[in-house]
């Protein structure tokens, strides 16, 4: 039996543990910042764009996003495929996305960058072997940052998102080729088409990066 003398504390302690609990339970609240992919125009670049392969569950399937698309950019030998996906559940954007947009591709090595045209946004890169010369380029944006580091993104948010509301983040992922030693990203299509999608995005509620 409690002591009477507690019940005030146990009561402030139960209301405390059941706000994250309303909040994300029962209520499933979240922020919207008034983006949508679907206003990225279909050319970027001077390159323009035809639906991707995935069908429409697609993106609820993996991510458990009801905003996102595939499109394939192309301007006379240039091709680039571009995948962006917005979620309210971080962990399935920044947790290897390249295993579910860019399946059977096999990259072999890893490294974050920023590049000179873009300096504020780190550009999480994925390579394939010489002879496949594939690349991935990936964003991760959330509120108004970019994600470099998820994991410590997720430590640092992890506290206040169990009494505030969710926010979506936002997958910007795209594939083309490059040489086996092509270290100037900022000229690839894929680079640039990366970033002019970026840029259009982060512009639609009128902030500056």
């Amino acid at each position: 039996m409690i002591s009477s003398r507690y019940a005030s504390i146990l009561c402030l302690l139960v209301t405390l543990a059941l706000v994250p609990i309303v909040i994300h339970g029962y209520v499933g609240m979240t922020i919207s910042d008034g983006r949508t992919v679907a206003a990225i125009p279909t050319e970027l670049v001077g390159m323009s764009a035809t639906p991707g392969s995935r069908d429409e569950t697609w993106g609820r399937r993996r991510f458990d996003s009801h905003d996102w698309f595939e499109r394939r950019y192309a301007r006379g030998q240039d091709e680039v495929v571009l995948t962006i996906v917005r979620s309210y559940d971080p962990k399935t954007l920044y947790h290897h996305p390249e295993l579910a947009v860019a399946y059977g591709t096999s990259f072999l090595h890893y490294e974050r960058q920023r590049l000179p045209t873009h300096p504020d946004v780190p550009v999480h890169v994925l390579r394939s072997g010489p002879r496949e010369g594939a690349i991935g380029l990936y964003v991760l944006h959330y509120g108004e940052e970019f994600v470099e580091r998820p994991i410590l993104f997720q430590i640092r948010t992890a506290g206040e998102l169990l009494f505030s509301p969710r926010q979506a983040m936002t997958l910007f992922f795209a594939r083309g080729r490059a040489g086996a030693n092509e270290t100037d990203l900022d000229s690839l299509p894929a680079a640039r088409l990366l970033f002019e999608a970026v840029d259009r995005f982060v512009a639609m509620n009128g902030d500056a990066r």
